[in-house]
């Protein structure tokens, strides 16, 4: 289980500097923490989409070598990013 969510985890290494760019522009626009996990888990269906393109699996293939279904993988992309942005945004608006 470990491996697992580390594997998760090192995957989401490479998105986190795009997913915090979408969290500051989100806080820009409108600071809301439901806008903003409601457009993280859009990006996460986006992202679900794009990997039943079979090019886009084909490079993240090292998950599933790991066991990790697809559902476990979302599930623990969009709970990781959406601690991150809560915890964000309830700095930010403690600021604002």
């Amino acid at each position: 289980m470990r491996k697992q969510v580390k594997s998760i985890l090192n995957y989401y290494k490479s998105m986190a500097l795009w997913s915090f760019i979408v969290t500051l522009g989100i806080t820009i626009i409108n600071p809301e923490l439901i806008l903003a996990l409601s457009t993280k888990l859009f990006l996460v269906f986006v992202l679900w989409f794009l990997i039943s393109d079979r090019k886009v699996r084909q490079r993240l293939r090292f998950y599933r070598i790991r066991g990790v279904s697809n559902m476990k993988f979302f599930t623990v992309i969009f709970l990781f990013d959406g601690l991150l942005t809560t915890s964000f945004l309830l700095l930010i608006k403690g600021f604002i």
